[in-house]
């Protein structure tokens, strides 16, 4: 079986992997290191959430016709809530 994933697609692809096998590993500095992970901590996190169709369907139509990716909307609208632009009225 010949295998086609560490198989390079031309020479240039070839020349590549070859220095990054060849280059040692080495450690970051400390301080770049501790920056590094607390930007990645500070850094966006995927959720999953379910929703039902028709809220799918509607936000989505709702994205397309501002010119956004539907997930886009939805994390504006989520921001907007957290950040006090957009309020919950009960009704009395």
């Amino acid at each position: 079986m010949v295998d086609l994933v560490n198989k390079p697609f031309d020479d240039e692809e070839r020349k590549l992997m070859e220095a990054v096998e060849n280059t040692p590993d080495r450690r970051l500095p400390e301080e770049e290191e501790t920056a590094l992970k607390r930007s990645l901590q500070d850094a966006a996190k995927v959720v999953s959430i379910r929703m039902q169709h028709e809220d799918l369907k509607g936000i989505k139509e709702m994205a397309k016709a501002a010119g956004m990716p539907y997930q886009t909307l939805i994390n504006s609208i989520i921001h907007r809530y957290v950040t006090g632009g957009i309020v919950f009225k009960v009704a009395v």
